[in-house]
């Protein structure tokens, strides 16, 4: 499997140069690969990849065997380290997306044959260059050109929140439409795999923004520049005209037929050479696309269920109805609910269109597919008995990009619910992009500290504690991508990362002072009050609700944490991608194990005097500050939720991090 396949191409201007040729003619149907402890059967090849081969095939390692999708990577890239390293590392990082519409990744493998592969949720095989390609995409109604564009901006918008990098090679053929789930895109994070392996996406070069040429200016906007024109595509038929070599000049091309007088200043925007002037925001730039001017937009259903669980959080059962109405609060989360909308539409999306085309799927799922259709029915039902029967549910106003309730102050620069407890937002940086993702924290009362048999002298005595001020926490420990940011801006030396990579890696070897700093650049470039946590803050979102040593039970268990013990894959060794196992139930990550993090206060040798109200501990000459969580690096008994210990401002340890908070108005 090292032999060099290449093939010859031709140039516009007519010269040939060499190509990695994508097939492997090893590969057949039937073929057993993977490591010996996980074992995949190849089916029916789907298409060639800029980096290899798309293939149906088996999952044999599970009872019952599921279906998959590989991408089998193209022998002559095998050696190729830097490759190898940047295919790795997007791997990782698709892991840690989760996404309805974002097909999802499992990992990557090593045959022992040499042959590198990563595995994939399974798809029918159809995609929209198919659509194009046949001709049949221009027939699709508005209602279902709608569908397709706001999966996948929904798509584009989690991978950028949650990766904070572009897809960086957006075409119809990284789309696929599964009759299981609609739209279903393949490839986030891939730009630094392509770029290593030399070989350019020659099906995505007619959708990439003028600034793809160089790596280095890739962005979020890159992508909003491939939507665009994918929708431009959809819904008049064509392409716009482009001269070879020069860039698109879409201010002097005439408006297409099928593009309405009100589309067409929206896909001038976002066509605009310069990445700074188009939209942000792919979900309600597509919203606005098929929005008539005269009527409102109105709010997705993941922001008015937003509405519905802030209305339904505090109210006492006193019916039958109430008390379903608060076991389904509990069930019903932005999360679920915005998931099971957006399944219900995948759901009609790609029935439809597998139906349309005489396209099977493959394995017979309907069986499978009425149950999950039966369950979305269900829940729509409740959701809608909530909906007419909660006095307190409303739709808040959806206005660039940002979801405000009565009587919050103007702020025109976040994405997200700053007002609901539960509600995650992001906040508009002054120089573009946003900071880290936050969460509301409910307002509550909770016993700080621990007396039990694991703990230290320092966590005594237990003491009752106050949140009733209003504050968010970030949702994750503060990454490089984050970090490299600031000290981009503010001239400050980029910390080492242990050769363990940057990006969504936690920031480490930072100091309390390098933390505090960062929370006031976050200040000053958002306007928002951004500083570190209080201590009580910070063991208040751990617990989220729960009094036991860990926010998963009394036990460490396996595989909730990362530390020394904690049986993860980097236990020991380093931290993982922030993210990378489960959140806690206020959808927090990471805050038990995976680095430990600085918070406000000064160290204390005990909670004799300590505030009530969960502020900060400060006094004069403090020379140590409080690190809470735990690390990679630590036995599991520090990874406890009332676990803390101090250090000194100014060290510094590739096993310390921190997060950040923002005090939020009080309602």
């Amino acid at each position: 499997m090292g032999s060099l396949y290449l093939a010859q191409t031709t140039t516009q201007n007519g010269e040939t140069e060499a190509l990695l040729d994508r097939t492997n003619p090893l590969l057949t149907q039937g073929l057993t690969l993977g490591p010996d402890h996980h074992r995949f059967q190849l089916g029916a090849p789907l298409d060639t990849h800029p980096l290899g081969e798309l293939w149906q095939a088996r999952d044999m390692s599970t009872r019952p065997e599921t279906p998959v999708t590989l991408l089998l990577i193209a022998p002559a890239l095998l050696g190729n380290s830097a490759f190898v390293n940047a295919f790795k590392k997007q791997m990782l990082l698709s892991k840690a997306l989760k996404h309805p519409h974002v097909l999802a990744s499992y990992g990557y493998f090593l045959d022992k044959t040499g042959q590198l592969f990563s595995a994939h949720e399974a798809v029918d095989g159809l995609t929209l260059a198919q659509l194009f390609s046949r001709g049949q995409a221009r027939k699709l109604s508005q209602a279902k050109q709608r569908a397709l564009l706001g999966q996948l901006a929904q798509a584009l918008d989690a991978g950028h929140q949650v990766l904070r990098q572009p897809h960086g090679a957006l075409s119809p053929a990284q789309i696929f439409i599964n009759r299981q789930g609609g739209v279903k895109l393949l490839g986030f994070a891939c730009q630094e795999a392509l770029q290593a392996a030399g070989n350019p996406d020659d099906r995505a070069a007619p959708y990439q923004a003028p600034e793809t040429d160089i790596p280095s200016r890739l962005s979020i906007m890159s992508d909003q520049y491939s939507l665009a024109l994918i929708s431009l595509q959809l819904l008049s038929g064509n392409l716009p005209a482009q001269a070879p070599g020069e860039p698109l000049n879409i201010e002097s091309q005439a408006r297409p037929g099928k593009i309405t007088a009100a589309q067409w200043p929206l896909l001038q925007q976002a066509l605009a050479t310069e990445p700074g002037k188009r939209p942000k925001g792919a979900t309600r730039w597509v919203q606005q696309l098929f929005t008539p001017p005269e009527q409102p937009v109105e709010a997705p259903p993941q922001d008015r269920a937003k509405a519905l669980h802030q209305g339904t959080e505090s109210t006492a059962p006193n019916s039958h109805f109430e008390t379903l109405r608060q076991r389904l609060s509990g069930f019903l989360t932005p999360g679920r609910i915005a998931g099971s909308a957006l399944f219900a539409g995948g759901l009609v999306l790609g029935i439809w269109l597998g139906l349309w085309l005489g396209q099977p799927p493959v394995n017979p799922l309907q069986q499978q597919l009425q149950r999950l259709a039966e369950q979305n029915a269900e829940l729509s039902t409740a959701l809608e008995v909530l909906k007419n029967q909660s006095p307190a549910y409303s739709q808040p106003a959806l206005a660039n990009n940002t979801v405000q309730q009565a009587g919050e102050p103007t702020n025109d620069r976040f994405r997200g619910d700053r007002t609901t407890p539960g509600g995650f937002f992001f906040d508009e940086l002054a120089q573009g992009d946003y900071g880290p993702e936050m969460v509301h924290l409910p307002r509550g009362d909770f016993l700080m500290g621990s007396e039990s048999r694991q703990s230290d002298d320092n966590e005594k005595p237990v003491h009752q504690v106050t949140i009733s001020h209003g504050v968010a926490l970030a949702r994750h420990e503060v990454t490089f991508a984050d970090y490299d940011l600031f000290a981009a801006a503010t001239g400050r030396d980029l910390p080492d990362d242990n050769g363990w990579g940057r990006g969504r890696q936690p920031a480490i070897n930072v100091s309390w002072s390098d933390a505090r700093a960062y929370a006031q650049w976050l200040a000053d470039e958002t306007g928002q009050p951004y500083r570190l946590p209080s201590e009580a803050e910070w063991e208040y979102a751990a617990r989220a609700g729960t009094q036991s040593p860990y926010w998963w039970g009394d036990e460490l268990g396996r595989g909730f944490a990362v530390c020394d013990e904690c049986g993860s894959e980097w236990d020991g060794k380093q931290p993982a991608p922030v993210g990378s196992l489960d959140a806690n139930p206020w959808g927090l990550f990471d805050l038990n194990g995976n680095v430990d993090e600085w918070v406000q206060d000064c160290y204390a040798d005990n909670h004799e005097g300590a505030p009530s109200d969960g502020s900060a501990r400060q006094q004069s000459g403090c020379d140590y500050r409080v690190m809470r969580g735990g690390s990679w690096f630590d036995i599991g008994r520090l990874v406890r939720s009332s676990s803390r210990y101090r250090n000194p401002p100014a060290g510094r340890r590739s096993s310390w991090g921190f997060r950040v908070a923002v005090d939020l108005p009080s309602q």
